[in-house]
């Protein structure tokens, strides 16, 4: 069995949940010192779910058995290299990008606990997960060249497009097995796409937003608010991920060209 099974997370989407924030921030603010240590933690920190997934039984009584050996040293490796690239990028960024890194701090030790207790898949959590990634703009983006401004900005299109899509996921998943629970997002999930789109309408047309800012949390939002529409089944799950991936790599562009 691979040991690969105790190490990569299964939630692909979550990858790009990482890797969009981080490419922001890196490719906006410029690559420090400080950056590459806050994403070296960051990186550790979203891998280590999976070992303790596999610790707590979450993946099944036959992988403990068969790789909790592996997944044990997996975690302590990546905990040591979480807490090295935390403290690296603590040390040598400026102090307002390590004010900035409370905001991602906090959201993970609230996570804290649901992952060692093997929860790491409720709506909760996978909000909480949301924010964590996306608030990593903040430190990244302020140990670099991003303005406060555009780094918050940043920060909060990245959130508001990754809980649409976590919302999303959850509404296709409640309306085929309403037992599963969360059936409010099926109402939820369109109320909040259409704020999602009026807010970056507002934010273009009124507020001193820069436009392509403002207009980078609707590719996100459009997709969510088309699935709401035509209803797919949850095997189609594959497909409308990939259809927000796409529209990430628009939010990307967006970002990078504001």
């Amino acid at each position: 069995m691979s040991t690969t099974n105790a190490v990569l997370p299964r939630e692909y989407g979550a990858y790009a949940e990482l890797a969009f924030p981080l490419l922001t921030a890196l490719l906006a603010g410029g690559v420090t010192g400080a950056g590459l240590g806050f994403a070296a933690a960051v990186v550790a920190g979203f891998l280590v779910r999976e070992p303790l997934a596999v610790l707590n039984g979450v993946r099944g009584a036959r992988l403990e058995a068969s790789l909790g050996g592996t997944a044990r040293r997996a975690a302590v490796v990546l905990g040591a290299l979480l807490a090295l690239g935390a403290g690296a990028g603590l040390l040598l960024a400026p102090p307002m990008a390590r004010r900035a890194a409370l905001v991602p701090g906090v959201v993970a030790l609230l996570l804290t606990p649901a992952l060692l207790r093997g929860r790491p898949k409720t709506l909760g959590v996978e909000v909480l997960v949301a924010f964590a990634l996306s608030g990593m703009v903040l430190p990244i983006g302020l140990a670099g060249r991003m303005p406060l401004g555009r780094a918050g900005a940043t920060a909060a299109v990245w959130a508001a497009s990754f809980v649409l899509a976590t919302l999303a996921v959850h509404a296709i998943k409640a309306r085929a097995k309403p037992a599963l629970g969360g059936t409010w997002t099926l109402w939820a999930t369109p109320v909040l796409g259409v704020g999602v789109v009026a807010g970056g309408l507002l934010g273009a047309a009124v507020w001193r937003v820069p436009t392509a800012v403002a207009l980078a949390v609707l590719p996100s939002a459009l997709v969510v608010l088309a699935a709401t529409l035509l209803r797919p089944h949850p095997r189609r799950l594959k497909r409308i991920g990939w259809s927000l991936v796409g529209a990430n790599a628009v939010t990307l562009a967006l970002l990078l060209v504001a």
